[in-house]
């Protein structure tokens, strides 16, 4: 049988436990069918599975991490229409591109646009989403609003910010260095704090007359979320998309109702599924274009996975990163 690398985790825990091993190349069962995967994107639930800290879609171990990649489809199991083979296609939400091939069911496979290339293709498929409904499904961002992005400086805070700023919002950007906050103010932030330097939420106050944000998207999560109820205004939204710094504090009800703003979570696939994918017309125009940039900083080769996973949890990445596989089929 020919053989593949694939990354296995074999037992949760740090970056370590990220092993290439050689496996035989899968066949598709009944319903499936098989990528060639070009690139895959390192995304944060990457980071979380692999430490076992998520419980949505979390993976059975051993598996194969990459939950967002894309690639040519080149075989196709038993009840699957045989014109997927030879399509190009990004394949979102399911595990298993970090691996020379995956075996998926077409549900969350999406045919990637023409005028993309095989790095974009890669990542948009949640980045854009993610930032798109933030902005517009949730948030309703208009002319005028203020909106705090945290995670500023990496690809869905910036490519936020380029959304929010188009429909005329000032944007304020967090992030935890200097160096952080001069990419975030490159990408699209009118303004960027340090929150290791300062009280963020006394800043944000500050930049906007004491009235704060009306939309505050936050994926870090942890204890100093409780800022973020500081920092919003009155019917506000906080949105938290996930995590990454631990548990968000339990939500004091009748703060919530004193100040009326709300609280939101977020999974871009109940978007996408109660929009039917509408959005991809806005987004893969506006992509397409340049207008706006989906921030692709770093590619490295599959052997890097765990060193990449330590600097993304040290927050030392910018932008997003990708691991090259198959390449530029």
């Amino acid at each position: 049988m020919a053989k593949m690398r694939a990354v296995v985790v074999e037992a949760p825990g740090d970056p370590s436990v990220l092993k290439i091993r050689e496996r035989e190349i899968p066949t598709p069962g009944p319903g499936q069918l098989r990528i060639k995967v070009a690139y895959c994107a390192l995304n944060p639930l990457d980071t979380h599975s692999r430490a076992a800290r998520v419980k949505w879609n979390a993976p059975t171990m051993p598996y194969t991490p990459g939950y967002e990649f894309a690639g040519l489809v080149d075989a196709v199991g038993d009840g699957v229409d045989p014109s997927w083979r030879g399509r190009r296609v990004a394949s979102i939400g399911q595990w298993g591109g970090n691996a020379d091939y995956a075996v998926v069911t077409p549900a969350r496979l999406r045919e990637v646009p023409r005028d993309f290339d095989w790095k974009l293709a890669a990542c948009y498929g949640t980045t854009g989403p993610t930032a798109w409904h933030m902005v517009h499904s949730v948030a309703r961002v208009k002319s005028g609003d203020t909106v705090v992005v945290h995670s500023a400086a990496g690809s869905v805070g910036a490519l936020t910010a380029q959304i929010a700023r188009d429909c005329g919002a000032t944007v304020i950007g967090l992030v935890g260095s200097a160096e952080r906050a001069r990419y975030a103010k490159s990408a699209g932030c009118h303004h960027a704090i340090d929150r290791r330097a300062v009280n963020w939420a006394d800043e944000v106050l500050r930049l906007t007359n004491g009235k704060g944000g009306q939309a505050i998207f936050d994926g870090v999560g942890g204890s100093d979320a409780a800022l973020n109820y500081k920092a919003i205004a009155p019917l506000g939204n906080v949105v938290y998309l996930g995590q990454m710094g631990g548990p968000i504090p339990d939500v004091n009800v009748s703060m919530l109702i004193g100040k009326s703003f709300s609280v939101t979570g977020f999974v871009q696939y109940f978007h996408q599924d109660a929009t039917n994918y509408a959005e991809e017309k806005d987004l893969i125009a506006n992509l397409k274009s340049g207008r706006w940039r989906l921030p692709i900083e770093r590619i490295e080769p599959l052997d890097k996975v765990a060193e990449m996973h330590d600097l993304f949890e040290k927050r030392q990445l910018l932008g997003r990163t990708l691991f090259k596989v198959g390449g530029d089929l």
